[in-house]
């Protein structure tokens, strides 16, 4: 019988891996759909059809605009029956939303889920561990995530000569508190800082964060640059520079909404294989000048030569969980941790610290919960063996302080990237 949970581990494992069993699987399905019409979907799509797979549908929100991918018809969410027969091939990349529509999924009686970002990884990606990677291809086709690619991970984790390597699936960098939206549902919480902490992080600080925190790492698969807007950060560009002096990560991501303007001098440097800028599109949530300026932004990176992406506009975000403290015992704090998906892939150094995810960076940044234990202080190591195993004991911490704050995610909101401003200071019951 066909084990799922063993075909995704082959995948993410960064080995070249015989699809004949996983083909086999689908095929034994009265109906197969697609669930998601964008760049992943369109893929794995084409993959299934060449194999000789017939797709019922296509899943989409926006099927009244996206009509057909690939010739076949998109239609509504849920609407295919009969569901015991029915193999829903989960296609959203996004990992904001991705959670809450899966478990939507078993909610509405849809228990047949195949992963299409783990087939994709295992029967289309074209790098193994023989191969090497490229941004241009992880990050410029839009099919995968790169960041949240554990096949990508594996694959720069398979360099590691050390006995005991410490390995991080990937990391933000925060390079500074200010941003040029203001997302209602922002996941780092812009819109809390005041006036006067909306500021850039010295360049001089976040060097020695680089070589600090690089240096105590064996391999790390994946580098965010963030804020905020990293494009508000005058030396963008030393910083992605001093970056690309460290020969342990896979490739380097910056995330940009595009509405502020980019000068030509922070896209020096900026031209090499294992760096994409990011765009977010924003386009249903901005003004017309915003959206003017993101267009010429995207420009402006492609004249350069830089590999970019520009994202698939989606209908919903999650609310994010409220910052205040829920009162958690120590049990229930250690069971949150187990469950959660963040730690230790969406680490954060910000500031001469390491952080467990944005939701710690945020409550330490914004004075509403500095606890030691939440926290690795990078800027005072001594050397890099003591760093080394500061961080990987903080990874293998029960829990952390501020779990006891966290609510996860709140439900969906009802626009993606809608401006606008809400409380998260408040305690869960006013938010």
């Amino acid at each position: 019988m066909f084990n799922l949970d063993n075909y995704y581990a082959e995948a993410h494992s960064g080995d070249k891996i015989d699809n004949s069993e996983m083909l086999e699987y689908v095929k034994s399905f009265e109906k197969i759909v697609l669930w998601g019409a964008s760049y992943l979907g369109e893929a794995v799509g084409k993959y299934l059809l060449e194999n000789g797979i017939s797709i019922e549908n296509y899943w989409d929100l926006r099927s009244e605009t996206i009509q057909s991918v690939n010739e076949i018809a998109c239609i509504q969410p849920f609407t295919t029956e009969p569901k015991d027969k029915t193999l829903v091939v989960f296609c959203i990349g996004n990992n904001v939303v991705r959670g809450l529509l899966l478990n939507e999924l078993k909610e509405k009686g849809y228990d047949n889920v195949l992963r299409g970002d783990y087939l994709y990884m295992g029967a289309i990606c074209p790098f193994d561990k023989t191969t090497g990677i490229e941004s241009g291809q992880c990050q410029g086709s839009m099919c995968c995530r790169s960041i949240f690619c554990q096949r990508l991970s594996s694959i720069v984790k398979a360099r590691n000569k050390s006995e005991k390597p410490l390995h991080m699936f990937s990391i933000t960098l925060i390079i500074n508190q200010r941003c040029s939206l203001k997302c209602k549902c922002c996941t780092s919480y812009m819109n809390e800082y005041p006036l006067q902490e909306r500021k850039d992080i010295p360049l001089e600080r976040i060097c020695e964060d680089i070589d600090k925190f690089f240096d105590a790492m064996d391999s790390v698969g994946t580098v965010t640059v963030m804020g905020g807007e990293p494009f508000m950060h005058p030396d963008l560009s030393k910083i992605i520079k001093k970056l690309l002096t460290k020969e342990n990560f896979g490739l380097v991501s910056i995330a940009t909404s595009g509405t502020y303007p980019i000068r030509d001098e922070q896209l020096d440097g900026l031209d090499d294989k294992r760096v994409n800028v990011s765009f977010s599109n924003y386009e249903h949530a901005i003004n017309e000048n915003q959206k003017a300026m993101m267009y010429k932004n995207i420009e402006l990176v492609k004249q350069a030569g830089i590999s970019y992406t520009v994202g698939v506009t989606i209908p919903e975000w999650s609310v994010p969980s409220t910052l205040y403290d829920l009162g958690d015992t120590q049990e229930q704090m250690i069971e949150k941790k187990k469950r959660c998906v963040q730690p230790p892939r969406c680490m954060q150094v910000k500031n001469g610290k390491l952080h467990p995810c944005d939701f710690a960076t945020a409550l330490y940044s914004l004075n509403l919960g500095r606890y030691e234990m939440d926290y690795v202080d990078i800027e005072h190591s001594k050397s890099n063996d003591e760093l080394k195993e500061k961080i990987r004991n903080f990874v293998d911490q029960p829990y952390y302080r501020v779990c006891g704050h966290c609510a996860g995610a709140l439900g969906l909101t009802s626009k993606a990237a809608e401006q606008g401003y809400m409380d998260f200071k408040k305690p869960l019951t006013q938010i």
